[in-house]
């Protein structure tokens, strides 16, 4: 029971299928090089679930939070402080963060207001996370 604050926090919900997708980066050298001087916060909202991801990169490491999206003062920007928004269901999460949608198909549901974001630029960085976890294989 000596562990710290950090260490006890349990993921759930969203945050844990986000966490098992980004851990291996924290492995990836490339991405530690090329992301060791960003700091940002973005949190992801899945509408259909009870909890939301924060992806906290902190000089080349990812760490991942949950915390509870119900009620929705939970996920204002003033009381977490994130960088960039993004919310959708489930499945448009997953098929974005396996390359399974494009960036045209996102710009067309968030037309049809089925994807909301916020911090267009700082999402900007969760894509590329996305590409080096395709291209982590190779």
């Amino acid at each position: 029971m000596a562990e710290s604050n950090q260490e006890n926090k349990k993921i759930r919900g969203f945050a844990v299928l986000i966490n098992s997708i980004l851990t291996p980066l924290n492995e990836n050298k490339r991405f530690k090089e090329k992301f060791r001087n960003i700091n940002t916060k973005i949190l992801l909202n899945a509408s259909n679930l009870n909890h939301a991801a924060i992806i906290v990169v902190d000089n080349g490491l990812v760490r991942v939070e949950s915390i509870p999206n119900k009620p929705k003062e939970n996920l204002k920007k003033q009381k977490i402080g994130w960088d960039a928004f993004l919310e959708m269901d489930t499945q448009t999460f997953l098929a974005i963060a396996m390359n399974r949608l494009s960036l045209l198909g996102v710009a067309k549901m968030w037309l049809t207001r089925r994807v909301k974001m916020c911090g267009i630029r700082k999402l900007l960085i969760l894509l590329k996370m996305f590409k080096f976890l395709t291209s982590y294989n190779s």
